[in-house]
């Protein structure tokens, strides 16, 4: 009995050595793949590294996908690929990372969005049943893949409560989908479900786009210098003040700040319809936004005209791009908020370019935090 057992427990110590060399070898080289610069610097050791991890066995996955970070997409995306690799050679070997082990990290909140997201996507390939079973959970996910899933299932569920004629609870659910998304096509296909239910709803208050600005124009493009100089707004905010401007046929001159109110359902403060279509000229829009408390949040802003933004005096972006789309959340800038009245200031330049699909002057703007949700104006 003896000489048959010592072979034995000699073998489980020598698998069990064998998995904490995987375990310490996943980590370091996950950790070389963090390590890649953005001029490419530790790309030859990345490059050996993905190669390395690309081998090991399923029990490595957990420590890659606990490698993956928010904040470095580029190496992300080289651990998912490794992740994956190793998740097709595990089932073809008949050996898969179990479902158990999968499901324990997808719902531990702890690792990154991105990282929870390709554990599940890792679960739905192998077990769709064990996969579909989570979704509902991930409705207020701070992984916005995930929390996507949740509210087309709610969006899925709404749909069924109307087929069978159970409207008020349809409504019910839509509304409820509408408050989880942080998606603006998603936003839009509840809040037109909504409207043939008789429910009107505003997606630009949902989302919190700003409504109450001053704006001033017209300052000179001066042949793209304008977007660097300093005009009197950047110096000071003076709603009452006039400053010399340049001398265009359709805006009077001095320039003067004037109010620009948004309605209902409108999230665009367009320059052209509150002063003239014209090229090459710079404008201003200023708003007060009041926090409840000292934090941090995102602006995020949409432009197909160069833009910059300063946030209680301090430039938080400069973005020098023109006729390049005008999306939703196309510009995001980190920006700190003090308890109180802050203000917002937004440069907006129009450059020299006369085809008729550039004679577009406007940005819209919102303040949230890092998943999109709105944060509202603490005004009374």
């Amino acid at each position: 009995m003896m000489r048959l057992y010592q072979p034995i427990a000699a073998g489980i110590v020598l698998m069990l050595s064998a998995s904490s060399l995987v375990a310490g070898e996943a980590t370091e080289l996950s950790e070389k793949i963090n390590a890649i610069s953005s001029d490419a610097v530790g790309y030859p050791a990345a490059v050996e590294a993905v190669a390395a991890l690309s081998n090991m066995n399923a029990d490595a996955i957990p420590e890659v996908l606990a490698a993956m970070k928010q904040d470095r997409p580029v190496a992300a995306n080289w651990l998912r690929g490794a992740v994956e690799a190793i998740a097709d050679k595990a089932r073809q070997e008949g050996n898969p990372i179990a479902n158990g082990t999968l499901i324990a990290f997808i719902e531990t909140n702890s690792h990154s969005p991105k990282s929870r997201s390709v554990a599940f996507n890792l679960l739905k390939q192998q077990d769709d049943a064990a996969a579909q079973k989570l979704i509902p959970s991930f409705e207020n996910d701070a992984s916005l893949e995930l929390r996507l899933l949740a509210v087309d299932k709610l969006v899925e569920v709404a749909k069924a409560q109307l087929k069978s004629e159970q409207k008020e609870d349809a409504i019910a659910t839509y509304q409820q989908a509408l408050t989880a998304t942080r998606n603006a096509n998603q936003a839009k296909v509840i809040a037109d479900a909504l409207k043939e239910l008789d429910v009107e709803v505003d997606t630009t208050e949902h989302f919190g786009f700003l409504k109450n600005w001053h704006v001033i124009a017209a300052f000179d493009f001066g042949k793209g210098e304008g977007f660097d100089v300093a005009y009197p707004p950047e110096e000071e905010i003076d709603l009452e003040a006039s400053y010399p401007s340049k001398f265009v046929d359709d805006i009077p001159a001095p320039a003067k700040w004037k109010p620009l109110q948004l309605g209902k359902g409108e999230k665009r403060v367009d320059f052209n319809k509150a002063f003239a279509p014209v090229k090459e000229v710079v404008g201003y829009a200023v708003t007060t936004f009041d926090s409840d408390q000292p934090q941090e949040v995102e602006l995020r802003w949409g432009s197909p005209n160069a833009t910059k933004v300063w946030v209680n005096g301090e430039l938080v972006a400069s973005d020098k791009v023109y006729h390049a789309g005008d999306k939703f959340d196309q510009y995001t800038a980190k920006a700190k908020l003090n308890a109180g009245e802050n203000t917002i200031l937004v440069k907006l330049v129009q450059n020299e370019q006369t085809q008729s699909w550039t004679n577009v002057w406007h940005f819209d703007l919102r303040v949230c935090d890092h998943l999109g949700t709105a944060i509202a104006d603490a005004k009374p």
